[in-house]
């Protein structure tokens, strides 16, 4: 309730309807001092009170607010310390510097060139490249080794600054020996956040800016937003049947391919062009970037070991457990020469990597127990079924939409009846709820991580780990009239 005797105060209007403004929230969790202190910052930033004003009595302010008087002058003299305020002993305290900023604006800066043409990543999930069914993983498990981990990690919780959990890297050693037939030490291990922060900080380790890469094309747009963002020229190697074609272009510094399953067309490098590109950096002294994609996921055939697994050459092998388990996971991995392992984490401090050693330790306990090798034999038997299903309805719209047989995996590539605009093909797809790709997508020339003249779209890539199986025909019945839509017109 506020005292109208002191309506004799100098200024006394000014000050009550400051005072009404200052009026603290009793339901707020904040201090009073606090609120106090931030009603009376932004009244000043935004100039109410204007320059030289002067402020209510601390006695008056404090009782109008029901506040102590040793908080208000507390919150006086810190904005006095700041220089918003100027105290004048028995004169008062008036407003030194009043804000120049009006309410509610705000500058917004320009984009770079860069940013202003980066492509929208916003697609529908259905048939979306890429993204695994995360409902599959046993979330009790993983709640119960979370929890188990959260409480006996307590010598982790300040900044890490090793290679990775000591337990998760042995057992990542133990999987990788016991699927991909590779056999490495712990101590070889980096953990990262992601393929993408692998591929920087293989690109930070073992390029410098301006030296060649050798990138598959079509290919994951990662890798080339990735060894860019880090100096690298880029130069395409196109992919058919048997894999990536050797190009005959200058020596490269560095080399990204998917030799086991490439993304997006599934095929697999052939022995011949394995041993070819083996051989070819071992002659230049080129380091190989063997990115493991969906290797677990191939339901028609086994995987090859890993390309790092067959010779002396320099092959960082990388993997991630996005797919293993769920992206939101974010844990990966790659393989160094140990020797160079601590000017890797050094590294990875710089380029912004950093380790959640609990969730570390948590996808540790669970490929001990074993869960994770449980749920990967069940994630394969659903993606298997899914992909009959998909094959199946396809082969009921074979007029508009031919697929190209792989050996498995999450992704798909179907061929169009003709080419048709690629624009219209997306907007069509997007409007229908698919998040289907065109494959022209993913690719690049050594100027842009797009190639602008791609204006028709002949093959679509589909991904089927986010489709139940019992919507897919539904789905694809969609899609056919999606393509069906722009090929009238």
């Amino acid at each position: 309730m506020l005292d109208f005797n002191l309506m004799k105060e100098p200024n006394s209007a000014a000050h009550l309807t400051l005072i009404d403004k200052l009026k603290l929230d009793p339901s707020s969790e904040l201090p009073k001092g606090r609120q106090l202190y931030l009603k009376l910052y932004e009244s000043i930033r935004c100039g109410q009170p204007a320059r030289n004003a002067l402020l209510p009595p601390t006695r008056l302010l404090a009782k109008s607010l029901g506040l102590g008087r040793n908080t208000v002058t507390q919150v006086y003299d810190q904005l006095v310390s700041e220089g918003l305020l100027e105290g004048k002993g028995r004169a008062g305290t008036r407003v030194l510097y009043a804000g120049a900023v009006p309410i509610n604006t705000q500058v917004i800066p320009p984009l770079s060139s860069r940013a202003s043409s980066h492509p929208d990543g916003t697609r529908p999930l259905t048939f979306s490249p890429g993204e695994p069914d995360a409902q599959l993983f046993p979330q009790r498990d993983w709640a119960r080794a979370l929890a188990q981990t959260a409480r006996g990690e307590r010598n982790r919780w300040g900044y890490v600054r090793d290679n990775g959990h000591p337990d998760l890297c042995q057992s990542i050693a133990r999987f990788l020996a016991q699927y991909r037939g590779l056999q490495v030490e712990p101590s070889q291990i980096v953990i990262t956040a992601g393929t993408r922060q692998s591929l920087m900080l293989a690109a930070a380790l073992y390029g410098s800016p301006g030296d060649t890469a050798w990138v598959e094309r079509p290919g994951y747009q990662g890798a080339v937003a990735a060894w860019r963002a880090q100096g690298l020229n880029l130069h395409a190697c196109a992919v058919d049947q048997h894999g990536m074609q050797l190009p005959d272009g200058p020596d490269p510094r560095l080399v990204y391919t998917t030799p086991c399953f490439h993304y997006p067309l599934g095929v697999t490098l052939s022995a011949q062009r394995r041993q070819a590109l083996l051989s070819r950096v071992m002659s230049c002294g080129a380091v190989i970037f063997e990115d493991d994609y969906d290797s677990e996921f191939r339901d028609q055939s086994q995987p090859r070991p890993a390309l790092a697994s067959e010779s002396s050459a320099a092959v960082l092998h990388a993997g991630t457990f996005s797919k293993l388990m769920f992206p939101a996971v974010r844990v990966a991995w790659l393989v160094l020469p140990e020797a160079h392992v601590a000017t890797a984490c050094r590294m990875l401090a710089d380029l912004g990597g950093g380790h959640n050693s609990i969730v570390q330790s948590a996808v540790a306990k669970l490929l001990d127990e074993g869960v994770l090798a449980r749920h990967l034999n069940r994630a394969r038997q659903v993606y298997a079924q899914r992909r009959l299903a998909l094959l199946a309805s396809l082969d009921e719209h074979a007029m508009a939409l031919s697929y190209r047989d792989g050996s498995g995996g999450l992704s798909l590539v179907v061929d169009l009846e003709k080419a048709v605009c690629r624009q219209s093909l997306v907007t069509s797809l997007h409007e229908s709820g698919l998040g289907a790709i065109p494959l022209e997508a993913f690719g690049w020339d050594e100027q842009a991580a797009v190639k602008p003249s791609d204006e028709h779209c002949q093959s679509l890539v589909l991904g089927l780990g986010n489709v139940p199986t019992l919507k897919i025909p539904d789905a694809v019945f969609q899609l056919r009239q999606a393509v069906e839509k722009v090929m009238d017109n």
